[in-house]
């Protein structure tokens, strides 16, 4: 069954041509930045579906399903993207309808932390478990929660938005306008700007030679290559960092006694930095019964996660789980 996956993320996009076992027969990917706004954007997602299947000498009409990964936040049930804050310019956009109309295909859509969790429930170390919990940790913390083989999409399309609860109310400012979300301590360019005031007050660290002097290059690589280093300044961060990163595990734990939580590209790239502390923090933030229950670990998905997920909302939508437009 052939399947386009389309993943639209803040920095690239990802357009491939793959299958419901996961195979991934050809991609092509672009930056975000060639796409403009959606007046000029939009014809360009459909100008690449088409070069792309046509590359591998395939009809649209062979096509089953598209499956379309985008940043939220989003309506599934309109088939738009709303007010994404790394797209400023694709406010209220109705993208869904847009390719279905275009590309004469069912298509399926939701955000990219909902595609990332499908795509691991799909093909991932935990594939098809009963509850799974996916997390970025990337650029945020984002996520997406499957319960019973369905992905928790809450009333307002805003279930499963593991990193805007809060950790500490007199936290640090999160963008998304409250304090202390857990990705205001754990995500990757939250990390970054609390960090560089960090290295301010301390210009003889590690993680600033890491960033070649530049305080506003400091960021998440130059930290991990810091503690790698024994710097004091990176392994006193580092451990304030896994334990909040237990904290938000613990409660997900509590909340939810999933079969598995898995982490995304930080713990992916680095496993023993992240799953040691984490592993040695969480029973102080979790009952030992959901605990021991629960496989936590990366991803095995690497790289083509993205492209991953989004063949899984096709899949998912094609079964009857989700809206099609």
């Amino acid at each position: 069954m052939d399947l386009i996956g389309v993943d639209i993320g803040g920095t690239k996009v990802s357009i491939c041509l793959g299958d419901s076992d996961g195979n991934i027969h050809a991609s092509k990917r672009v930056e975000t930045s060639t796409l403009g706004g959606p007046d000029t954007g939009l014809p360009k997602l459909v100008e690449l579906i088409g070069h792309l299947i046509r590359d591998e000498n395939i009809e649209i009409q062979d096509i089953k399903g598209i499956g379309l990964a985008v940043p939220g936040p989003v309506s599934t049930k309109t088939g738009r993207i709303l007010t994404p804050p790394n797209l400023p310019k694709w406010v209220n956009v109705p993208i869904a309808q847009y390719l279905r109309e275009k590309l004469d295909r069912p298509v399926f859509m939701d955000n990219d932390g909902n595609a990332g969790a499908l795509g691991e429930w799909e093909f991932g170390a935990a594939k098809h478990v009963n509850n799974l919990v996916y997390l970025t940790m990337s650029t945020g913390m984002g996520g997406g929660i499957i319960i019973d083989g369905k992905i928790l999409q809450g009333e307002t399309d805003t279930g499963g938005e593991i990193g805007h609860f809060i950790l500490d109310p007199k936290g640090p400012k999160c963008a998304c306008g409250q304090n202390g979300c857990f990705e205001a301590f754990c995500g990757g360019v939250s990390v970054s700007h609390l960090l560089q005031e960090q290295v301010k007050k301390y210009p003889k660290s590690l993680i600033l030679k890491e960033a070649e002097g530049k305080i506003e290059a400091v960021d998440m690589k130059c930290l991990l290559a810091a503690v790698k280093k024994s710097d004091p300044l990176a392994l006193d961060f580092w451990e304030a960092y896994t334990e909040r990163l237990a904290q938000g595990v613990g409660i997900l734990l509590q909340t939810l006694n999933p079969d598995a939580i898995i982490l995304g590209t930080i713990a992916a790239h680095n496993k023993e930095l992240v799953m040691h502390p984490l592993n040695e923090a969480l029973p102080r933030y979790a009952w030992a019964a959901p605990l021991k229950h629960c496989r936590i670990e990366p991803t095995i998905l690497g790289s083509n996660l993205g492209k991953l997920g989004a063949l899984a909302l096709a899949i998912h939508g094609l079964q009857g789980h989700n809206d099609t437009l």
